[in-house]
C-alpha cells in the first residue's frame, strides 16, 4: 500500500470542498465505484434540487486506475470534486486557452533565438 503524502487531501478536505460546492452552486455530489475489467472506476456526479438520483445530472467526472495499483480514495474523490468544481465554475480542470500564445501586453509571442554558451 502506498504511503500517504504529508500534504495530500484527506476526508476533511473532501468534506470542505463538497460543502463549498453545495453552498456556491446548490448541488450535491454522489460518488460511485465500480470494477470494470482490471480497472477501478470512481465516478462523481453532481445533482441539483431535489438532490436525489432521479433529478437531472449537472456534471460528471471520472477517475480510473488499475486494480493492482491502489490509490488513496480520499485523494481520488477530492480530485473528482475539484474537477466538478472547475466544471461548475465555467471550464474544466484541463481547460486552457488554445491557439497562439500572447504576452502580457497582448501581442503575439514570438520565439527568441538562444545564445550559444
Amino acid at each position: 500500500m502506498p504511503q500517504p503524502q504529508r500534504n495530500a487531501p484527506d476526508y476533511i478536505d473532501l468534506a470542505n470542498i463538497l460543502g463549498a460546492l453545495g453552498e456556491e452552486y446548490k448541488v450535491v455530489v454522489y460518488f460511485s465505484t465500480r470494477l470494470r475489467g482490471d480497472l477501478v472506476e470512481v465516478i462523481g456526479k453532481t445533482y441539483s434540487a431535489p438532490y436525489t438520483l432521479e433529478s437531472p445530472i449537472e456534471h460528471v467526472a471520472l477517475a480510473s486506475f488499475p486494480i493492482r495499483q491502489p490509490k488513496d480514495m480520499a485523494v481520488t474523490m477530492y480530485t473528482l470534486a475539484f474537477d466538478l468544481w472547475c466544471q461548475h465554475d465555467g471550464g474544466g480542470a484541463t481547460a486552457a486557452k488554445r491557439g497562439t500564445p500572447y504576452t502580457w501586453q497582448g501581442r503575439v509571442e514570438t520565439p527568441r533565438r538562444r545564445r550559444a554558451q
